[in-house]
């Protein structure tokens, strides 16, 4: 197993709040990422997309944007030992709001099988009636 020197961890964290602080991230963003730096660091990281990217693990979807890692329970989400609220979390078929499990349904709430059905539920119609998938 290769081991990240402290030198280089500490590097990439001070990268990562550099962005935040040109960007102007939300706080849960921040969070997020920097959760995901850290993690970097100990061999765990966390990814955030605009687009569902796996679609054979478990993710958190909150305010468009999906998160792969960490896991759910109680009503709440965790990553690294911190909770987030106020999200979807998906796993085997199911969805995780508020501490409830519902079927998870495509097209709503950033539920997708696949690439195929992402681009089916996101298509926009066009002038001419006919749709264009992104």
């Amino acid at each position: 197993m290769k081991r990240i020197g402290l030198k280089h961890g500490i590097s990439a964290i001070a990268i990562a709040a550099t962005i935040f602080a040109i960007n102007g991230c939300t706080p849960e963003q921040e969070a997020f990422a920097a959760g995901a730096a850290v993690g970097g660091v100990a061999g765990a990281a966390m990814a955030s997309y605009d687009y569902p990217h796996y679609y054979d693990r478990p993710y958190y979807y909150y305010n468009g944007h999906y998160y792969y890692g960490g896991y759910y329970r109680n009503g709440c989400y965790y990553y690294r030992n911190r909770c987030y609220r106020g999200g979807h979390y998906y796993h085997n078929g199911y969805r995780y709001s508020n501490g409830r499990r519902y079927r998870a349904v495509p097209g709503r709430y950033g539920y997708y099988r696949s690439a195929h059905e992402y681009r089916h539920y996101t298509a926009r119609p066009t002038h001419y009636g006919t749709y264009r998938h992104y």
